[in-house]
């Protein structure tokens, strides 16, 4: 019986064996405008890959002074006959240093793996000279926060101990902001944190002296004090690149039409000081540092059960307030009862409102003993910063009733570590028969059966149909336009999935970028015609020909054109809309082509 099971085993194995996979060769290569360069010349290194990539993780470019980048691009090139679609990271350096210098290989993530590119050789010879300090005589320099600074505000400056306040930080600035970087967070000593999520930052428009600066949120957070006295919020600093154009220049271009030069700010912003209040004494017994306006309901698994059996005592604390921070509730269990550490669920979301959901704590509790047991009502007290009062919630009695148990009932058990893992017993070893045991002749024998036969004429018509299959497959693919055409749709599907990560990100570019590639990629696989001749006429005729329907046609031709708009300025549909709109526009292309 084994031989058999394996010869139809190996027999499957070649009913697979005729499945081609074809898979694109990826190539990621660096190349400079110049490898022979002197001080002073600036030259451009550029990092080239022709596939879509998850990570680029820069080189680091310490022997050149960079001057822009990394600058991301998507061309199209063509290789032995053949079009690609290729991602490239470029850089702008300027030699500063004499000698040979190697500038090291980039590294890429394409589906897990990763690649690297190859290092590139620089030779630098003497020419003009170039000061160290990039602040003199240079493109790049150093100056005050004239042109933008950084606003720190809270909603309120004097709270109570474990009652929540908004700390908001704003950027203001009156010129074009190329990039930033953190330089140090606020140190937050005495507070708990939540951040506030707010999305892409949303410019607005704010006059201050006669002045119109652009504002935008960079960051808000929902802050508990841990302790009462003064507390300090210490200043958030950044540095930002702007670029700003001025008149002059060494070029006739630069004459005309001026030049762009880059500005390094680094910006701070004030200190805030919170006066935090003590909780008001004397303080309930049963206070355990909650504070908010709060509810409190229980809920009992069963009010009477037999010794040894479980019980579910669940305590859900609701409302808005320091919910993450607040002590277990304290409740008297009877002395019979074996009490297990509650599992707790904290359910809550943080907005400007502050914290507000629930917390869960689930006790489980074992009675040992017969008998009717009350358990004295749970009271949870809070602190109430409106009213500037404690608030007492009380809940009803839990009365239970223990029968005696059977003897004959699974024993329970748990792990000394935590006393939560609850171990069933008498469901894993079960008893000894004593009985005699009667022994039956299996007649059922496979072997020299008529079964047994069949099997042995089965396995050369199923090695005769894995033939015809795998023949089959080898023709189909072997039509590389009609995989393409075939495959096209999953691969759509595939690019829509990236696209609906970057929308779920709130990555606007990024959305429309993969939203395009898809549409144009999926049309392109489809129609087997080169992403690079793919025009709006040739689309519109191209799927003509295969009977899709105008208004389809149409809808896709309109959301490509609003994808290339929206990355530039702002379109009047939302990014969900686009998405869904690509997703269907896909589906009745598939149905009209089948």
């Amino acid at each position: 019986m084994k031989r058999i099971t394996t010869y139809l085993l190996l027999l499957l194995m070649l009913t697979f064996s005729g499945v081609l996979a074809v898979a694109q060769d990826i190539k990621f290569t660096a190349a400079a405008s110049h490898y022979d360069v002197a001080t002073g010349d600036r030259f451009k290194i550029e990092f080239r890959v022709n596939a879509n990539i998850d990570n680029f993780k820069p080189p680091k470019i310490s022997d050149f002074r960079v001057l822009s980048g990394p600058n991301q691009s998507t061309s199209m090139s063509w290789v032995n006959g053949k079009t690609s679609a290729n991602i490239s990271y470029s850089y702008i350096l300027m030699a500063v240093n004499e000698g040979s210098f190697t500038i090291p290989a980039a590294e890429v993530t394409i589906e897990g793996e990763k690649y690297q590119s190859n290092t590139i050789e620089i030779n630098v010879s003497k020419g003009s000279n170039v000061q160290n300090n990039p602040n003199s005589n240079n493109t790049t320099i150093t100056k005050g926060s004239g042109d933008l600074f950084i606003k720190s505000s809270v909603n309120k400056t004097t709270v109570y101990q474990g009652e929540h306040l908004v700390a908001t930080y704003q950027l203001y600035t009156k010129v074009n902001i190329a990039a930033n970087e953190m330089v140090k967070n606020a140190d937050l000593n005495g507070f708990w944190s939540q951040e506030i999520n707010i999305g892409q930052a949303q410019w607005t428009q704010e006059k201050i002296n006669n002045e119109i600066w652009n504002v935008a949120t960079i960051r808000k957070i929902v802050l508990f004090p841990q302790r009462s006295g003064e507390l300090e919020i210490d200043p958030l600093e950044m540095r930002f690149i702007t670029q700003k154009r001025v008149s002059g220049g060494q070029s006739i271009f630069d004459q005309f039409f001026g030049k762009v030069i880059e500005e390094e700010h680094i910006v701070k912003s004030k200190s805030i000081k919170i006066k935090v209040l003590p909780h008001p004494t004397p303080k309930p017994d049963d206070f355990v540092n909650a504070v908010g306006q709060l509810k409190m309901t229980t809920e009992v698994s069963a009010n009477e059960v037999k010794a040894n059996e479980a019980i579910n005592i669940k305590i859900n604390i609701s409302g808005n307030g320091n919910l993450p921070l607040i002590d277990n509730p304290k409740i008297n269990f009877p002395k019979e009862f074996e009490i297990y550490d509650p599992k707790i669920t904290d359910n809550t979301k943080t907005s400007n409102t502050g914290v507000s959901g629930s917390k869960e704590y689930n006790y489980l509790v074992i009675p040992r003993y017969q008998g009717n047991f009350t358990i004295e009502p749970i009271t949870f007290s809070y602190f109430n910063p409106s009213t500037k009062k404690y608030e007492t919630l009380k809940s009803k009695p839990i009365v239970l009733k223990i029968n005696k148990g059977d003897g004959s009932g699974n024993n329970i058990t748990y792990t000394a570590a935590g006393k939560e893992d609850i171990k069933i017993l008498g469901e894993d070893i079960r008893y000894l028969h004593t009985d005699t045991p009667q022994f039956v002749l299996n007649t059922n024998n496979l072997y020299n059966s008529c079964k047994f036969y069949g099997l042995l004429l089965l396995a050369p018509l199923l090695f005769v149909i894995a033939f015809i299959v795998r023949n089959k497959n080898r023709a189909a693919m072997s039509d590389i336009a009609k995989v393409k055409s075939r495959k096209a749709g999953k691969l759509a599907a595939k690019l829509l999935s990236s696209a609906k990560k970057s929308l779920a990100a709130n990555d606007k570019n990024a959305f429309y970028e993969d939203t395009s590639k898809a549409l144009f990629g999926y049309i392109s696989d489809k129609l087997n015609i080169a992403v690079a001749d793919l025009t709006q006429e040739n689309i519109k005729s191209s799927l003509s020909n295969k009977n899709v329907d105008e208004n389809i046609i149409n809808s896709l031709i309109e959301t490509i054109d609003l994808c290339d708009m929206a990355r530039f300025a702002p379109v009047p549909v939302s990014e969900q809309e686009v998405y869904d709109k690509a997703e269907n526009i896909i589906q009745q292309i598939e149905k009209a082509i089948a």
